[in-house]
């Protein structure tokens, strides 16, 4: 985002704070995820701005997409991984966790968690490929693991559902 609006730009997370009180301070490591939510919303907003590294880095290991060879990962995501096809228009929270206790621990004994949610994307431009065209709306739901390790928390996978998607690969 443009250094003189971050006092002043809503988050893209959809959170109602501003960019600078909301995910600013995640991306920049002035804090870190404390919570599942911290993680879906910082990294929606990363996504929504690029910002490749900080998708690396909340991305927990045990995720498929997680490669130790940074340089090849962040090449990859440059080149496909960041939705450059589609505007971010809204996140949607449908179902944390922590609410109904469906977390607890994984086969390693690091904490998990689910956070299930919405996010709509708006085409750029027609892709006939995946069936879109510029201005169409598509709706993403996915229930999401995260994996709280050493305190922070991490995307670890996620099921995704998507009502015009199909030949996407999404996380």
């Amino acid at each position: 985002p443009p250094q003189h609006d971050l006092d002043t730009i809503s988050c893209p997370c959809r959170s109602g704070l501003t960019y600078k009180e909301c995910c600013r301070p995640l991306h920049s490591l002035e804090r870190e995820c404390t919570s599942k939510v911290d993680v879906l919303r910082s990294r929606y907003s990363a996504f929504s701005y690029r910002l490749i590294e900080y998708v690396m880095r909340s991305t927990h290991p045990t995720c498929r997409d997680y490669r130790e060879d940074k340089v090849a990962w962040a090449k990859d995501l440059n080149k496909g991984g960041m939705f450059d096809s589609f505007e971010f228009v809204d996140l949607t929270i449908i179902d944390d966790d922590d609410e109904n206790n469906e977390g607890g621990e994984d086969e390693d004994g690091e904490e998990k968690g689910y956070v299930t949610f919405k996010v709509t994307l708006r085409a750029r431009e027609d892709k006939p490929m995946y069936a879109t065209v510029a201005g169409q709306e598509t709706v993403i739901t996915e229930k999401s693991k995260f994996i709280k390790e050493k305190g922070v928390w991490k995307y670890a996978s996620g099921e995704v559902q998507s009502d015009r998607l199909e030949n996407v690969k999404l996380n």
